[in-house]
Formats: C-alpha cells, structure tokens, sequence
C-alpha cells in the first residue's frame, strides 16, 4: 500500500513580468536541488514557480520581487490584474517577501524622485514595508560597482553585492509620520505591519553612509542583485528565515 506524501511542499514564487527573474529561478532550482536532497530538510518538498497572473498567487510560500525596471514593472502589473492581490498577499503577512533592487521599489510604502504620473497611467507601488525609498541613488548605470557585504542576523558575510543604479533605503517611517510629499509615490496599506525595521547592511559612498538591506518581519529589502553571483548563500538564508520560519509558524 502507498504511504501517502507526508512531506511539506514548499512554493517560492518569483515575479516573472519584466527583470532579471530567470536568473533568480535559475538560483532557487540550483539551492532546491540541494535542499531536496538534504537530510536535514527530508520534511519539505520544494519548488519554484513563475507568478505572471493572479492564479499563480495560489499556494505560495514566498516570492521574490526581482530586479529590472521598476516602472515597467509597475504598469505591468496593473494591465495584468495582478497588482491588488499581490498587494494584499504581500501586506498580510502571510508568506515571505523578498525585493531586491526594483523590487525593493515596489515593495516600499514610499517612493521619492520619481514621476508621480504617465501619461494616462500612474505609478504605483504594492507596500508593506516601511521605509522611504530613493530610486538611481547610485548614479547610472556607468557608475554600477560590487562591494563585499556581510548581513546583520544572517549568518552570511563577505556576499559580493552588485550594485546596478540600485536604490537606496532614505528613511525609516513611523507610523505618527505623514509622508507623502508632492513628488514621492506612496503605497495604500491594506494591512499594517506591526514590525520594526531592522537594517541588517550600509555601505560607504562619496561620503554618505547608505543602507541597502533592511528587514520587517516577513519582509525582506535589499538594494543589490543577489542573482548574478555564482553564489545562492542569500536565496538559501531567505528560505531558511522568511519562508520555512513563516510555514512554521503557521
């Protein structure tokens, strides 16, 4: 008689609408090649997935926002129906969350340097983690440069982080702050993340101390491309503590 599936599937969705999503599924079946084959994670089944629709939604136990251009990103996730419930997902603190670069745009309460407005369409932002983000902090894409990083809380040091017109973490908010300033894009928060954010790494640049990870709760922001190294010590640690924890938990 076969002994049913005992084993904990676990989905990590990537947003596969426009950016550098290839690569982070490339990264995610390379670690869940390993990890289904470790012992020491025989419990869970896992897999990843591309998220284009709404459907793709179902089931999931956390999904990355990936690099590319943030804009294009936006649009396309409002044209695509996608945009609200993905918001909503991210918001409720039901799975981890992890955006990087772009991503980190998208997932911020706040936007500043940015065109509030184009055209006919407006650029918007999904949310759910608290912190004022400033778009190209690092010039263009001429200026783009890696830096050794080690992660408060992580356990991963010395990470070479590519940094690609990458954007920067300019503030933390509060919740007595009223933000929203006339060129600053600003997210409709669903739910309330009742965190704190934590930077976990900064770097020194043209003087300025920049801070470029930071984590609330179930979400994860960092400013890098943690997939176009030859290294998937990152995507292994966003597993391990935002997704299994949160399955866990659960």
């Amino acid at each position: 008689m076969t002994q049913p599936d005992s084993k904990t599937h676990i989905v990590v969705g990537v947003l596969s609408v426009q950016g550098s999503f290839r690569e982070h599924l490339d990264h995610l079946n390379v670690l869940f090649a390993d990890l289904n084959s470790a012992l020491e994670y025989s419990q869970y089944e896992f897999s990843a997935r591309k998220v284009k629709q709404p459907e793709d939604l179902d089931g999931l136990s956390g999904i990355i926002l990936v690099g590319g251009e943030s804009t294009t990103m936006s649009l396309l996730l409002q044209h695509s129906g996608l945009f609200e419930p993905l918001a909503r997902l991210i918001q409720s603190g039901k799975i981890g969350v992890w955006g990087t670069c772009a991503g980190l745009i998208l997932i911020a309460n706040e936007v500043t340097n940015t065109k509030t407005n184009l055209g006919k369409h407006k650029f918007r932002v999904l949310g759910g983690l608290d912190v004022s983000i400033e778009r190209n902090s690092f010039g263009r894409q001429v200026d783009s440069f890696t830096q050794d990083l080690s992660f408060k809380g992580s356990g991963v040091k010395s990470f070479e982080c590519v940094f690609i017109r990458a954007p920067v973490v300019s503030q933390i908010l509060s919740g007595e702050r009223c933000f929203g300033a006339e060129s600053s894009v600003v997210a409709e928060v669903h739910q309330t993340n009742n965190h704190p954010v934590e930077v976990l790494s900064e770097v020194e640049k043209n003087g300025k101390t920049l801070i470029v990870a930071v984590r609330q709760g179930h979400v994860l922001g960092t400013s890098f491309h943690p997939e176009l190294v030859h290294d998937t010590r990152f995507h292994k640690w966003f597993v391990d503590e935002f997704v299994l924890k949160r399955s866990i938990d659960a």
